[in-house]
């Protein structure tokens, strides 16, 4: 019998509930914005009291292995505040991973009206889940300083050049995607998606209108360093352009 994802859902719901240690649980990514397709995995997130995550993660790993024997268990991140670990069932879908992540204090960073990153509430004792408007979230991304950060950033792809002098691909492509492609991609999301200016490629293709889009997949198509260094010009002029307009709407 396949394993489906409202089982897990389900299944990790019922043995964490009763936990008062936990304080609210909830999903975030495909399931919480309806975008759910065959490739979907599963975030679920829980807001707890400190100094039980090994406790919640042993809970969440016993459940799933009531289903199925577990092919993968993955610390991701494990520090004071938040704790991730990724699962997999064996006989499920590749893609079926389940982020379960938790946090210490987490509910109040979630934007009013925010449709691409919210969450579907499965219980919450609290209650300690709430959104506050997105003026309020927007600033608290420090957005003015971050601009500067990533101009002065740009300012120094002059560190591409030599590495295109030196007809070295590998270091050439690294330092053009560090200091030019990944600030290009952030100062677009402060422009279309300001409230989530962290998300680097994640659903970019979602998330961009189809011209700046295509732009962008340009810059990356470069397999020479004499492409490198074409395109770095036109990397930092879209990038440049991308700022002019960032200042205007300030």
């Amino acid at each position: 019998m396949t394993i489906n994802r409202q089982e897990i859902i389900a299944t990790l719901r019922e043995r964490l509930e009763p936990n008062p240690q936990i304080l609210a649980m909830w999903l975030e990514g495909a399931d919480a914005t309806e975008t759910v397709d065959e490739y979907s995995d599963i975030d679920l997130c829980c807001s707890v009291k400190a100094g039980a995550f090994g406790e919640i993660v042993g809970q969440a790993r016993e459940a799933l292995e009531g289903l199925a024997a577990l092919d993968l268990v993955q610390t991701l991140t494990a520090e004071e505040d938040q704790h991730h670990t990724v699962f997999h069932l064996d006989g499920t879908s590749e893609s079926l991973l389940i982020d379960f992540v938790l946090h210490v204090g987490r509910g109040s960073n979630f934007a009013e009206g925010d449709e691409i990153e919210k969450p579907l509430v499965l219980f919450d004792r609290g209650p300690v889940m709430r959104t506050v408007c997105r003026a309020e979230y927007q600033a608290s991304k420090g957005s003015n300083r971050r601009l500067q950060e990533l101009k002065d950033t740009v300012a120094q792809s002059a560190r591409i050049r030599k590495y295109v002098q030196r007809r070295e691909f590998l270091e050439a492509y690294g330092y053009y995607q560090k200091w030019l492609l990944a600030p290009l991609i952030e100062a677009l999301r402060m422009q279309y998606t300001p409230l989530h200016t962290d998300y680097y490629i994640v659903h970019i293709s979602r998330h961009l209108p189809d011209a700046t889009l295509r732009c962008l997949e340009e810059l990356f198509k470069v397999n020479s360093v004499a492409e490198i260094e074409s395109k770095s010009g036109l990397a930092r002029a879209f990038f440049e352009e991308t700022v002019a307009r960032l200042q205007v709407q300030d």
